[in-house]
């Protein structure tokens, strides 16, 4: 079979998913003996290829540089997939999209006059993304088994519609799994029932609720899990805010409910 040359790179982000990935040792270097590295810099520095068969991209596409590099990675490959919750949804940078931006960046920098500070968007609102891989971090053991199957697709020349996909089920099924006391009969603001499993719910194993950093299962109607919410005495702003977190919000509705 032939050897896909793959790229791992980031965009403005704090590269949490290649250090997900690094975190995988001696199983991450056994994808060696299958593919080629064609660029990625936290394992060594190199020349890039010319072309690559898969681009894993991480963090959102903020600066000017950030989308020129993306278009022109988009153009250099067969495959690109989207990795992380900034590469997926927008991330944590999103939040200033809800409020005043402008006043936002105000606060962060002293000096405004060199700051970029456009909308933040998604991966896939600026070019065509082939699969996602979303989470903050993503979730290793999620890539690891991913690319396995992306790699013998590639290598294959298999049909893009084979590509593997991250399955459609909720948090909830990893806390079942764990056999987690539910967070949200408990009175927390949890949003797994309507949130992507595949992480192994790691916050609720912990204690902490679920807040979306894998984005909304698709085709979701969160009415009921909002009224449940709001019964249990949170407001419809602190839901919204919960939402906004990661960039889920638009993700579920054309508007904030706040703000119908």
């Amino acid at each position: 079979m032939k050897k896909p040359t793959i790229c791992i790179t980031s965009l403005t982000c704090c590269e949490g998913c290649q250090i997900a990935i690094l975190d995988l040792g001696e199983r991450f270097l056994g994808l060696a003996g299958k593919i080629k590295i064609g660029d990625f810099a936290f394992l060594e520095e190199r020349p890039e290829s010319e072309t690559f068969d898969i681009a894993f991209v991480e963090g959102a596409p903020i600066t000017e540089k950030n989308k020129e590099r993306l278009l022109d990675l988009r153009k250099r490959s067969k495959v690109l997939v989207a990795l992380g919750a900034c590469a997926c949804l927008g991330g944590i940078a999103e939040i200033k999209d809800y409020q005043d931006k402008n006043e936002r960046v105000r606060y962060v920098y002293k000096n405004i006059e060199s700051i970029e500070n456009p909308d933040i968007i998604p991966l896939r609102d600026l070019v065509k993304v082939d699969l996602e891989i979303p989470g903050c971090p993503i979730n290793k053991e999620e890539f690891l088994d991913i690319v396995k199957k992306l790699i013998m697709v590639v290598s294959q020349g298999l049909l893009m519609e084979q590509m593997p996909k991250p399955a459609q089920r909720p948090v909830c099924y990893d806390c079942q799994l764990k056999r987690n006391v539910c967070l949200l009969q408990e009175g927390l603001l949890c949003l797994g029932p309507m949130m992507l499993g595949g992480c192994g719910a790691p916050c609720p194993s912990s204690g902490y609720p679920c807040d979306g950093c894998r984005g909304p299962l698709k085709n979701v109607n969160p009415d009921n899990l909002n009224r449940q919410l709001i019964k249990q005495g949170y407001s419809q702003q602190e839901i919204d805010m919960i939402l906004q977190r990661f960039g889920v919000l638009e993700e579920i509705y054309p508007m904030p409910p706040s703000a119908t």
